[in-house]
């Protein structure tokens, strides 16, 4: 005799978070940091040049754009939380 295969009637269970959870323009701001590292690297690429010539980047510039998205990214760490109920 075969049995028949009923879907069960039970509610489907949210699987556990393991991990962080980021809000959701904590993840924009993650995004758009991380593009705007692609572009450093790309820009201090040796070779790169800008369309009506060589493009040069200062230290201080560099510095510049390197200290802001550092403080971009400690926006972000602090935006991050540890679900309720994993303590």
């Amino acid at each position: 005799m075969r049995k028949e295969h009923r879907p069960s009637t039970a509610a489907p269970t949210a699987a556990p978070l393991n991990g962080y959870v980021l809000p959701e323009d904590a993840h924009l701001a993650l995004v758009q940091t991380r593009d705007q590292l692609r572009l450093l690297a790309r820009l201090t690429e040796p070779g790169h040049a800008a369309d009506d010539g060589e493009l040069s980047l200062s230290p201080l510039a560099l510095a510049h754009c390197f200290d802001r998205l550092a403080s971009e990214l400690d926006g972000i760490v602090d935006a991050a939380q540890w679900p309720r109920g994993m303590e």
